[in-house]
């Protein structure tokens, strides 16, 4: 270029040039906007390397701007090692590192670590981690676990196990209050009672690496387990599941105004199988825009335990009335910087349908089933299979996704064997086969097709202890989406 005067042309590109790098700086009229990613549930996790995700029932810890996502990985039933992996973003996830093995301590050749939870302890520096003990063969010991590391994704050095003031201890959690104080929350066992007939809370040492006092028992004799704790201004919130082994069941929660209670009656979350989930931690995240929280569940399988899920979902937490509010999504989005969740538009177009049925008690129409309430339920009158349930959307619509929330009784859980139907005339029918399904409590399918009436058709019931279906044909809540 000359040293003549520039063009108006001239002068208009460097100004646009001069402007985008501004912008890309962050430095111009508007700043560079929060990466918001997708979650998507019911698929096989990965992290940036392709292998498959190991981190079951753990937790999220954020350092600086990185959350580091703990969790166990087990081989065959006996422990193999809790790993780490770390992110920005909350989607991408990247392996640490395995900070805990069954190398790590001779007590660990052979044995189960369930459950881990790692905290900081902001006065000693210390990266603390918490689990549930137990040997290779069985339940016997309830112990908790302990190991420490200065860094968060370190190599942890094993402190031992043992039963806190020499109370049973199986699923746990911990958790650090906003004034520095640390508690277990753990479902144990008093007055002789069978075992996880009562939780118990503990307050941790100034050092969580040890128990200092008994704070109380919670849910007497409900039999619950799999606690998690998350706080929201001054309401404290415990959830747990019922305890049913491998199987999903209704997740229950519980308020407070100070971890040493008193804590409020149990109220359901979710349906009454949690999503077919069982909950492991409340991720709360924090960012230039506000708080969100996570509810993070695992969807087992109790048929092939290596088949395992992760389920992540948008947690409600409302101050006044002290409740939360679990909804069922395939997929939705977050903003980690931002700390804000956006979930996709949709409708419900079963929503206070008119519902018919094979039949239907008194008691149980076949309204309640697509009556935006999970805890009502349609029920036939009869045992009898197969057995139908069906909706009329009014008009034909575009639908891409069903769910259906399935009967189950504790102890005797079986999951169903349906086909959806769907017709535009309410004669000609297609079916979309579900025969081979065996996930419990909850299933949701994926769909492309136009239709006024939606049938499920339940085909058969498969008990887990019993050979003979005697299930009443039972549906809780039938949800037909499209946008």
């Amino acid at each position: 270029m000359g040293k003549g005067k520039w063009s108006s042309r001239q002068i208009w590109a460097t100004s646009l040039a001069l402007l985008l790098l501004l912008t890309g700086l962050g430095l111009g009229g508007h700043t560079a906007q929060a990466a918001s990613v997708t979650i998507t549930n019911g698929t096989d996790w990965k992290d940036t390397s392709g292998n498959p995700i190991q981190a079951n029932s753990g937790n999220i810890l954020k350092v600086g701007s990185t959350y580091y996502w703990y969790g166990e990985h087990a081989t065959n039933g006996t422990f193999d090692k809790v790993n780490v992996y770390t992110s920005t973003d909350l989607k991408n996830w990247t392996f640490g590192n395995s900070i805990l093995t069954k190398s790590s301590a001779t007590e660990l050749n052979s044995s189960k670590i369930e459950r881990p939870k790692v905290i900081y302890n902001a006065a000693t520096k210390k990266y603390v981690l918490w689990a549930h003990y137990e040997n290779g063969s069985d339940y016997s010991l309830a112990r908790v676990a302990v190991a420490t590391s200065d860094t968060p994704d370190g190599n942890f050095v094993y402190q031992g196990s043992f039963r806190p003031m020499g109370y049973e201890s199986r699923d746990m959690t911990v958790f650090v209050d906003t004034d520095g104080k640390a508690y277990l929350i753990t479902a144990s066992r008093q007055n002789n009672g069978g075992a996880n007939n009562t939780m118990a809370i503990f307050q941790l040492t100034a050092d969580y690496t040890n128990v200092s006092s008994f704070v109380g028992w919670v849910f007497d004799n409900a039999y619950r387990e799999a606690p998690a704790v998350v706080k929201k201004g001054s309401t404290y919130y415990l959830f747990t599941s019922q305890a049913s082994g491998w199987y999903p069941n209704q997740g229950a929660y519980a308020t407070a105004s100070s971890m040493t209670g008193t804590w409020s009656a149990l109220s359901p979350f979710g349906d009454p199988s949690a999503y077919a989930t069982q909950i492991h931690s409340i991720a709360t995240i924090s960012g230039s825009s506000g708080t969100s929280y996570i509810y993070m569940g695992d969807r087992w399988n109790p048929l092939n335990l290596s088949d395992h899920k992760f389920i992540w979902l948008p947690l409600t937490l409302n101050d006044s009335a002290r409740t939360a509010t679990l909804d069922w999504y395939s997929s939705w989005n977050i903003d980690a910087a931002a700390g804000t969740i956006s979930t996709p538009a949709r409708t419900n177009h079963a929503l206070g349908k008119t519902a018919t049925a094979i039949s239907a008690t008194t008691a149980n129409p076949a309204s309640n089933a697509n009556d935006g309430n999970a805890q009502t339920s349609w029920a036939a009158t009869s045992s009898s299979w197969p057995a139908w349930w069906q909706v009329d959307l009014g008009s034909v619509k575009s639908i891409n996704e069903v769910d259906i929330s399935w009967f189950m009784y504790k102890g005797s859980e079986g999951y169903y064997k349906y086909k959806i139907e769907y017709s535009t005339d309410g004669v000609n029918y297609t079916t979309i086969d579900r025969t081979n399904n065996t996930t419990y409590g909850f299933t949701t399918d994926q769909v492309s097709f136009n239709a006024r009436y939606v049938r499920i058709n339940m085909v058969n019931a498969v008990l887990h202890n019993n050979p003979n279906n005697w299930y009443t044909p039972t549906l809780y809540e039938v949800r037909v989406f499209g946008n």
